[in-house]
């Protein structure tokens, strides 16, 4: 069973963070289900993509600058 926390990379080509000199750089979003039960891996597969799609659409980007990526990858790149 799975926490329910969804990492994504939002790609460079989305324009929503720029690096020091100005350029379109990775960022990274996190949903977190707070208090949410634990889930099955088909479950949380499914929603990881289902979110994917809202958080495009939240944000106004094309879903393809959108990797779902794992909770360690994300703690890997984010300064917490």
């Amino acid at each position: 069973m799975l926490e329910p926390k969804f990492c994504y990379r939002i790609l460079a080509a989305a324009g929503l963070a720029h690096d020091e000199q100005g350029n379109d750089t990775d960022c990274f979003a996190q949903i977190d289900h707070v208090g949410g039960c634990k889930i099955r891996q088909d479950q949380y597969d499914r929603m990881h993509e289902q979110l994917k799609h809202r958080l495009a659409a939240q944000h106004e980007i094309d879903v393809n600058h959108l990797e779902c990526i794992s909770q360690e990858e994300y703690d890997d790149n984010v300064d917490n």
